[in-house]
């Protein structure tokens, strides 16, 4: 398909001051930030709580409680796409945005060989810059330590194919974009029947004017730069990965 269904990115808070702030910082926002109709949506409606807290000073606290030497919180956003969203009924899209946050950030760990880490994610509702979509997304924080089988909490590094979208990377079954579209298709094919794949195909081609190829890359901007932030960092040190800009397709705001 030659537009991603589903935008999954991925980045890290440091522990120390900066990134305590900087955590504290984005969880605010996170919990406030207005909807389309300028008002926040409750907070008890906005948060989801699996494991990590139900609002923003629990999951800030518990951040810290759980962080390792290197990452104090992982923080993804989860973003389908919304022409894609609207296919959906509209009293089921906050539903499929949440159950499709809980599989991706579920089945990644599992294809990583790790178990499932607490976290808590917070829905968005808003408003593309583009033609005034509606644009669901998810933010997500996650422990930055996981729990192994013998209840001890280690710090897993996350490598750079696991959370690029090239085409090798893709390939890979722990990649989190394959992931994430792996997992959106799936429940919309369950929810709306398999017929949106041609007709979004037969629209591309219509706008474009050219054949679908096989798959953009949204993140392919960050690799050079991951390659020379990890050339400087120590190995045992995980790569921090800025959110990629150049995704306008959903234009999700942080």
């Amino acid at each position: 398909m030659s537009k991603p269904s589903i935008i999954a990115n991925w980045k890290y808070q440091k522990p120390g001051k900066g990134g305590s702030r900087g955590l504290k910082k984005l969880l605010k926002y996170t919990s406030y930030r207005e909807d389309p109709e300028h008002a926040a949506l409750p907070l008890k409606e906005r948060w989801t709580n699996c494991g990590l807290g139900e609002n923003w000073r629990e999951v800030l606290d518990n951040c810290h409680a759980l962080s390792g030497p290197y990452v104090l919180a992982h923080h993804l956003v989860i973003a389908p796409a919304p022409d894609l969203m609207a296919l959906v009924p509209e009293d089921q899209r906050a539903e499929m945005a949440r159950r499709v946050t809980e599989r991706v950030i579920e089945t990644w760990h599992i294809e990583r060989g790790l178990n499932v880490p607490e976290f808590s994610y917070c829905l968005h509702d808003r408003d593309t810059s583009d033609y005034g979509m509606q644009n669901l997304h998810t933010h997500v924080f996650v422990a930055g330590t996981i729990e192994n089988d013998f209840g001890e909490r280690e710090s897993h590094r996350i490598s750079r194919e696991q959370v690029v979208a090239d085409p090798k990377a893709l390939q890979r079954d722990d990649n989190l974009h394959r992931i994430a579209r792996q997992e959106f298709e799936n429940l919309l094919d369950m929810t709306i029947g398999r017929d949106w794949r041609l007709e979004r195909e037969i629209m591309l081609e219509m706008i474009t004017g050219v054949e679908p190829d096989n798959e953009i890359e949204p993140q392919r901007e960050i690799s050079d730069d991951f390659e020379r932030r990890r050339d400087r960092e120590p190995e045992q040190s995980p790569p921090e990965i800025e959110i990629d800009r150049s995704s306008r397709d959903f234009d999700i705001s942080f």
